[in-house]
């Protein structure tokens, strides 16, 4: 649901999250954005493409000030940012715009912890 509702198409690789799966275990985990309170993203970005929207406190990129240096992606504790070699930006989760489709649709939304 991500990446169609961000590039109306259903593709992995347009996803905004990504999901980690562990076969043997049967487990699948959501890897997203953990919205740091000191989010070294932000810092790491040069062209400040990264920053902290208030009042939700999230941390949101701007895909069109977005260079593709991939810092951030180097940055990120939690493996949530990557690059769209495509496209030569970052991508990393927005939460649609305060309305996150993925919880829409997921049998298990207390699974995915945005804060």
């Amino acid at each position: 649901m991500c990446s169609f509702s961000h590039t109306q198409a259903f593709s992995y690789q347009d996803a905004r999250i990504r999901i980690e799966k562990e076969e043997a275990l049967g487990r699948s985990t959501p890897i997203v954005c953990r919205n740091c309170k000191k989010a070294p993203c932000i810092e790491a970005c040069p062209v400040e493409a990264i920053s902290r929207r208030e009042p939700e406190g999230y941390v949101v990129l701007n895909e069109a000030e977005c260079v593709g240096c991939g810092e951030c992606v180097s940055a990120c504790p939690f493996g949530a940012i990557r690059l769209d070699k495509e496209r030569g930006i970052a991508l990393k989760c927005d939460l649609c715009g305060g309305d996150p489709q993925c919880v829409r649709v997921c049998r298990f939304p207390e699974a995915l912890v945005w804060r």
